[in-house]
């Protein structure tokens, strides 16, 4: 998989997300998400993990998402895809041309 794909390669909708932290009232906050933008992205699977956390099995699902490159994209935002929250862990100019942003991204269930 290339890291520059083809125009054609992006042919995934997803709507971008950024957190918005509001106080609760007890010393700490809530978070919720507001839509940015929509985007055409091409989404591939990272991988699967599973671990065994407080006495059960959990499943982690990694995925790529390339979307061409943007101003402001930023860990902790998220993608919507179909169905899945998409939490973004890292975020990458691969050759620094602002051309594309490749971004690691967590399944959220």
């Amino acid at each position: 998989m290339s890291a520059f794909p083809g125009i054609g390669a992006l042919r995934h909708r997803v709507t971008l997300e950024s957190p918005i932290d509001a106080p609760d009232g007890a010393g700490g906050f809530s978070r919720s998400f507001a839509p940015v933008t929509d985007l055409w992205a091409r989404v591939a699977l990272g991988g699967a993990r599973e671990d065994f956390v407080e006495q059960r099995d959990e499943q982690t699902t990694s995925h790529v998402v390339t979307i061409r490159w943007r101003d402001g994209v930023a860990k902790d935002m998220r993608f919507l895809f179909r169905d899945r929250k998409l939490r973004i862990q890292s975020v990458v100019d691969p050759d620094e041309r602002r051309r594309f942003l490749i971004c690691q991204c967590e399944e959220l269930s």
